[in-house]
């Protein structure tokens, strides 16, 4: 099913019984997140939630779109994540010996890749011009009571598509950077140094220029996902997302400013950025259960703002998981898993448990490990930018399938040799465990093939409920 807009995905959501709506008086401020955050808690990730009567607002607010596996799964197009390795795998496979240093251009110039560029199009008619902008007209939240409280601004647009260029050869990036709230014509954009948007920030802060900035809401679900995914190098997120999505997708110029956004996205905020000027952002609620601190943000003044008339405002809450963002994550966990095996061939499969991923920390299966592989793969995977900051790696036998935190567990605590499985990179800070057996005298406890393939067989007659 072709998935080109926020409207479209929501209709799908509620066919597939994958949607509960809100229909009473809600608050933008703290009472939707709770909401949020006890759905996200519930058995699988619960259900997506539209509410459409956030108070002091005519526009609906959609949370937890993305809070499942198979929401996941419905918005990428695939029945299972898997699917995600196997045509990023297929796609390598067009590339002989890899390296990622040059593994964006290698990409971008496969034509099984570039078929997937945007399209450019027309502006879109759907979108209304406020005559003035104002922010505060839109259902933006506030997740968590501190968020903001450094400057006394609490409201944050949570789930945006940021796009810049570079000022000298005109690439697009586009990222997903928390955005709060300053007043009807500013916003506060926080980015890390070192991503898309702050190096391009530094190329008009050299040629003594603002940087245009455009921040779209909605569109085809697979810019969403692309915008948060950390791809290598300079890859084009919006090739990427018409790659995962099936079909190149449409973008559509802005206004005040020389930029594209995907069309048919539910809202654009478009304005500038100086290089010099910021603001106090935060402190800001997060994945690790407490505030991330405040520090200097971008301070964006916003020229124009588009929308369209019964435009839905999506956005994520993020806290301790399980939470929306996770599953996300276990979707860019495939795409990672296709990469690494083609870079460190010793990678047969990875898993982010929920708790660990935003920690860049995982579980990692190796082929036929012996002992020192785990210590020499360790140091290729952190050499990579995805396990830059990991803080823990778990190293398993490929042949002991791990799906989640309890086997790893009882690998870790029974199998690992405490006294030369344990490594530490030269700060200290990152850790790797030997958990694969490699290293240990005993044999491991394995059923007859033959016994379980006669009590599978025997199994109703058994009368075991």
């Amino acid at each position: 099913m072709s998935l080109s807009d926020l409207h479209n995905f929501i209709d799908y959501l509620k066919t597939e019984n994958e949607l509960s709506r809100v229909t009473a008086e809600v608050d933008p401020v703290l009472e939707i997140a709770a909401i949020t955050d006890r759905v996200c808690k519930q058995p699988e990730g619960g259900r997506a939630l539209l509410f459409e009567q956030p108070c002091g607002s005519g526009f609906a607010v959609a949370t937890n779109l993305f809070g499942s596996i198979r929401r996941v799964c419905l918005a990428l197009g695939v029945e299972r994540l898997e699917q995600l390795t196997e045509r990023m795998s297929r796609l390598l496979d067009h590339i002989p010996g890899p390296a990622l240093n040059n593994l964006d251009r290698r990409i971008a110039e496969l034509p099984e890749f570039a078929a997937f560029a945007p399209r450019p199009v027309g502006c879109n008619p759907d979108l209304v011009t406020m005559e003035r902008p104002d922010l505060t007209r839109f259902p933006f939240l506030q997740s968590w009571p501190q968020d903001g409280s450094a400057d006394g601004f609490g409201r944050y647009i949570t789930l945006p598509l940021v796009f810049t260029a570079d000022a000298d050869c005109g690439h697009a990036n586009c990222g997903m950077y928390r955005c709060q709230l300053r007043g009807p014509d500013t916003l506060a954009i926080r980015w890390k140094d070192g991503s898309g948007a702050a190096m391009h920030l530094e190329g008009y802060r050299k040629e003594g220029k603002p940087m245009p900035v455009a921040i779209a809401l909605g569109g085809p679900p697979a810019a969403t996902f692309c915008a948060m995914f950390p791809l290598p190098g300079n890859l084009d997120e919006m090739t990427f997302a018409g790659f995962l999505g099936g079909a190149a997708l449409e973008m559509a110029p802005c206004r005040t400013v020389p930029l594209h956004v995907p069309a048919g996205v539910e809202l654009v905020i478009e304005g500038y950025v100086e290089s010099g000027e910021t603001v106090l952002e935060g402190p800001f609620g997060n994945h690790t259960g407490c505030y991330s601190p405040a520090g200097e943000a971008a301070l964006m003044r916003v020229t124009c703002i588009r929308h369209r008339s019964d435009a839905i405002i999506p956005a994520t809450v993020v806290g301790p998981p399980p939470m929306e963002d996770c599953w996300m994550g276990k979707a860019w966990e495939r795409i990672l898993c296709a990469f690494l095996q083609r870079l460190v061939p010793e990678v047969a499969d990875i898993h982010l448990p929920l708790e660990w991923m935003f920690h860049q920390s995982g579980i990692v299966s190796l082929v036929n490990p012996q002992p020192g592989m785990v210590r020499d793969t360790a140091e290729r995977l952190w050499a990579l930018p995805w396990f830059s900051q990991a803080r823990l790696l778990v190293f398993v036998d490929a042949n002991d399938e791990v799906s989640g935190l309890h086997r790893a567990a009882w690998r870790a605590i029974n199998l690992a040799d405490f006294d030369g499985g344990v490594f530490f990179d030269d700060t200290g800070r990152r850790m790797a465990l030997d958990a694969t057996g490699c290293r240990s005298s005993g044999k491991l406890l394995k059923p007859d093939e033959g016994i379980v393939r006669l009590v599978e067989s025997r199994w109703k007659e058994y009368g075991i409920n």
